[in-house]
């Protein structure tokens, strides 16, 4: 004891050679339970050393991002959630004193500023790599992802009563112009996301099938720069691929692709987004979302008929359960399959003017 201080000598793991360090406390409860703590962890190797998280949570993320072995549309995702809503707030904090409380309040931050459930998601998907990866290499004695309360994320449908009509899709792509007006039919007629639509060559197209390979991402290269860049699609590793059935009517814009920017160049995703939002404004039309022409290309597809399986397929969902949460509603096989045996079943049964009640005892049997 040290004058109304208990003080707490220990050595870090290594026996002899291990660094000796000590910490004070005014309780001798506090001094007790602290030094039974690093005992007992060395014990069971899971110590943490209390200077290793003494680095700004900004500083940490760019050393992870800088080193993690992801696809490049992975590292560009995880690198603008970082900058964009991660930093700003908490960048500034070492990262071993990110409490729980602070990734809650992050959530809350993000949903009063209007973010979807699903962005939040992805948010919440990417922070949770980078205190993961500080867990590993015993930067943080806990984890404050793991502690914190998430936000539910329930499955939202798609509401096709939403979506816009074709006349409207006509019309965005009129106003769009030519350049970038293809991007719009390959989502409306093959389903695509933006980054695929721009990525697509007049070679993909063969035999009625468009076999897409690559994606367009924003890819922020070794100088800090960001430039757009091919990168394997969403879900697949290099070299995989899915096939999408296409219309007749698409085969004009094949001369037209591949989509280039004003200078010949690569666009960005980002490119059309504002081309898009600046049409919407224009026409004076509901705030539509480009990835809607997606959601529009399923609708079509579900709703005469065509195999959700085959659908989920070509939409390169990593699992059918995403296409049947979003899309399953909209199966109309199954829509009008339940009205003919509910009407078969109760449809005797029931007392409407000029019918009379069946027989008892004469219930069908369905097959």
């Amino acid at each position: 004891m040290s004058g109304k201080r208990w003080t707490v000598r220990y050595r870090e793991p290594g026996g002899r050679t291990g660094r000796q360090r000590e910490k004070s406390f005014s309780r001798k409860k506090d001094a007790v339970d602290f030094a039974t703590k690093m005992e007992g962890d060395k014990r069971e190797n899971i110590y943490v050393d209390p200077d290793a998280g003494k680095v700004s949570l900004r500083r940490y993320a760019d050393d992870w991002l800088a080193k993690k072995t992801a696809s490049a549309g992975t590292l560009e995702s995880y690198e603008r959630i970082v900058r964009l809503h991660v930093v700003p707030h908490l960048g500034s904090k070492m990262i071993s004193q990110v409490t729980a409380a602070d990734i809650e309040g992050l959530y809350a931050r993000w949903r009063r500023d209007g973010a979807a459930l699903n962005t939040i998601e992805s948010r919440h998907i990417a922070l949770s790599a980078l205190f993961s990866h500080a867990m590993r290499h015993r930067r943080i004695p806990v984890n404050p992802m793991t502690q914190a309360e998430k936000l539910e994320n329930p499955v939202i449908p798609v509401d096709d009563r939403k979506l816009p009509s074709f006349d409207e899709i006509t019309a965005i792509a009129k106003e769009i112009g030519p350049r970038l007006s293809p991007a719009i039919w390959l989502m409306t007629c093959c389903g695509l996301r933006i980054g695929e639509s721009l990525g697509v060559f007049p070679e993909d197209m063969r035999d009625g099938t468009l076999r897409i390979r690559r994606q367009v991402i924003r890819y922020k290269d070794t100088s800090g720069k960001y430039t757009p860049k091919y990168a394997p699609l969403k879900h697949r590793k290099e070299g995989e691929w899915r096939d999408i059935p296409v219309p007749a009517s698409l085969e004009p814009f094949i001369d037209r692709l591949p989509i280039r920017n004003a200078s010949g160049g690569m666009p960005y995703p980002d490119l059309l987004r504002k081309s898009w939002d600046r049409a919407i404004k224009r026409l004076e039309l509901p705030a539509y979302n480009p990835h809607d022409l997606r959601h529009k290309w399923t609708t079509v597809a579900l709703t005469n008929g065509v195999s959700i399986h085959e659908v989920s397929r070509w939409l390169g969902h990593r699992s059918i359960k995403v296409t049947v949460d979003r899309y399953g509603h909209l199966t109309q096989d199954g829509q009008e399959r339940c009205r003919q045996v509910v009407e078969t079943a109760v449809g005797p049964h029931m007392l409407t003017p000029g019918r009379a009640p069946a027989a008892r005892g004469a219930d069908l049997v369905l097959t």
